[in-house]
């Protein structure tokens, strides 16, 4: 069987949890003797158009770029960009006219074109869509508003345009609201007419599939299937105890403002660095100033920055952490560090928010603590130098991760279902 990944954005260009996802899925679907196409774009410098395929992967990759510069892009082009893309169209039916796949499985459309499942539709192919946020109801796709609130409503589109027209020297945009909500109105219609096209859904949490459910997806088929993980990998570190027997917390992710970094370095101001430390391991580069507030906002005699590691050595940072943190701000799908650090017997601390909720059990294997809030952030750290046996009893009670083989075998069985007798698992 032939199988063709669709996504945004590929390792190593890009390193997000979509796409180590996409491309670990590549290599496992490939070992288990499938062949595999993955389409992605990475426009580079933007200065030419460029596609075709990669020599440099153990499957088959074309890569697609436009020519397109987002630094000097005016406000239409970078609106516009997010989900209609002629050129990318056409470089994708010359993809599927070369590697004649026997099933496309969409694993993300932004920044494609909300056109591919027609094109796939058109040639008779089948297909399915794992859904990974929530782009096909938000165009930011994280339903949080640029202050950092929830998503309280669209308003008939009014609230898109003030989320999408943030920054200060578009304040016209903001004023012509009232005109623009439809374009966002427009757009919403397209994305969702795109994933109803595609008509067949996975989400790998029930609480993404209960929002999608909210706004209209059809119950069936959609179901859910966690995220798979090399456990063994994770675990060929050998864990490390504290020398000082210092707690150590890490934050492993996105340097951005929706995880929720700067709460947590803020709860940790002041706090004894001979009893606790901070790590927060995350590229500075991505969102630069950001990156810089939080630099000015540690306390350096606790909180250190490391720059990212590859996902090989994820288990070794895992290693030498007591806790993960993730304070972040918006609904979470479900993140795979979640999965890493319990392969690695590591407890989490997470925001009482999203799917978090469904993958922390609050006073089992970690701790929920309210999003947004220093003081309860500072709290539960404090209460846990107060009963520093808590992470050991935690460790005894965290359920084992799906393997990456039990995800790819599932997946299998909705590849068949999806293509019927066509399909071999």
């Amino acid at each position: 069987m032939h199988i063709a990944l669709i996504v945004h954005k590929f390792p190593p260009a890009s390193l997000g949890g979509v796409e180590s996802y996409t491309h670990t899925l590549a290599q496992s679907l490939t070992a288990s003797g499938h062949a595999v196409s993955v389409f992605y774009r990475d426009d580079g410098d933007g200065a030419a158009f460029r596609e075709g395929w990669q020599a440099d992967q153990p499957f088959c990759v074309w890569r697609v770029g436009r020519r397109f510069a987002a630094s000097t892009a005016n406000p239409a082009h970078l609106f516009f960009d997010t989900f209609l893309n002629r050129d990318i169209e056409a470089s994708f039916g010359r993809f599927l006219a070369d590697a004649q796949p026997d099933l496309v499985h969409f694993q993300h459309l932004m920044s494609l074109s909300v056109r591919l499942p027609a094109l796939v539709q058109r040639a008779g192919i089948p297909m399915l869509l794992t859904l990974h946020d929530y782009w096909f109801d938000c165009a930011n796709s994280q339903l949080l508003w640029p202050d950092g609130r929830l998503c309280r409503g669209k308003l008939g589109g009014l609230n898109c345009v003030r989320c999408a027209t943030v920054r200060p020297e578009w304040w016209v945009l903001r004023a012509m609201s009232p005109l623009l909500a439809g374009l966002f109105q427009w757009r919403d219609f397209l994305t969702r007419r795109a994933a109803l096209r595609i008509g067949y859904f996975i989400s790998p949490s029930h609480f993404l599939r209960d929002q999608y459910l909210t706004v209209g997806f059809p119950e069936r088929p959609f179901f859910v299937l966690e995220n798979g993980l090399d456990v063994a990998q994770i675990r060929s570190f050998e864990r490390k105890a504290a020398q000082d027997g210092a707690l150590r917390v890490t934050f492993l992710g996105t340097l951005a403002r929706h995880k929720g970094v700067h709460i947590l370095v803020e709860a940790m101001r002041g706090l004894p660095s001979e009893r606790i430390r901070l790590r927060v391991v995350g590229n500075p580069a991505r969102f630069p100033n950001y990156a810089a507030r939080l630099s000015a906002i540690a306390d350096p005699a606790n909180t250190i920055f490391q720059p990212p590691v590859p996902n090989a050595l994820v288990g070794q940072v895992l290693a030498e952490t007591d806790l993960l943190a993730i304070p972040s701000l918006w609904y979470e799908n479900s993140p795979v560090v979640i999965q890493e650090a319990y392969a690695a017997g590591v407890p989490v601390l997470a925001s009482k928010l999203g799917a978090l909720v469904e993958k922390v059990r609050d006073g089992v294997d970690g701790m929920l603590i309210p999003p947004g809030d220093v003081q309860a952030w500072r709290d539960a750290l404090e209460q846990l130098l107060e009963m520093p046996d808590l992470p050991a009893k935690w460790r005894k009670n965290l359920p084992a991760p799906l393997q990456h083989e039990e995800h790819v075998a599932r997946l299998l069985r909705h590849y068949q279902q999806v293509c019927g007798a066509q399909f071999t698992v």
